[in-house]
């Protein structure tokens, strides 16, 4: 596995390249690239456990794991590379995206791409982003509309129950 450090981040003592996990395919394994923006460095340790995890066990695929910082995207030379590793990932996920201007710049890159990747998860963020999620054939777009089952669950959730997004959210980090 590569995992490096090289210079000095934008916002942080580290780079993305220090986040950037990639195995030894010596298995022959299919390869699934994951791309992801996060907001802060600590955020990024769970996830890079568990991708290690899954490498170690290489049942089903190897991962390739890239991360960002959502601050580390203002410096050109990052996002470009951002951008670069975003034209052959099968996921993108991002989260905590509430700055517009990086908002707006995450959404560029994301519009390129988006078609052609197996999944968009992007929770909580601004709406901007947030409507780039999906899964499979599913897409955030499609919600409101009245026959969708997930619309019914949300209904059922957010209405019927009065649970508060920041509520949810915050059942979504209490596990």
């Amino acid at each position: 596995m590569k995992c490096a450090a090289i210079g000095n981040g934008l916002f942080t003592q580290t780079t993305p390249e220090v986040r950037r996990i990639v195995p030894e395919n010596d298995h022959n394994l299919p390869i699934v690239k994951i791309v992801y923006e996060d907001l802060q460095a600590q955020y990024q340790s769970s996830l890079t456990a568990a991708v290690i995890a899954f490498n170690s066990k290489r049942k089903h695929a190897s991962y390739v794991v890239l991360g960002y910082l959502v601050e580390e995207l203002r410096d050109v030379v990052t996002y470009k590379t951002f951008c670069k590793d975003l034209e052959d990932a099968n996921i993108f996920i991002g989260s905590l995206i509430f700055v517009e201007e990086l908002a707006l710049k995450i959404k560029a890159a994301m519009e390129k791409e988006r078609e052609r990747l197996d999944a968009v998860l992007v929770f909580p963020s601004m709406d901007e982003v947030m409507r780039l999620n999906k899964l499979g054939s599913f897409s955030m777009s499609q919600l409101r509309q009245s026959n969708n089952p997930f619309f019914h669950l949300i209904i059922h959730f957010y209405v019927k129950q009065q649970y508060s997004m920041w509520s949810f959210i915050s059942s979504l980090y209490a596990h």
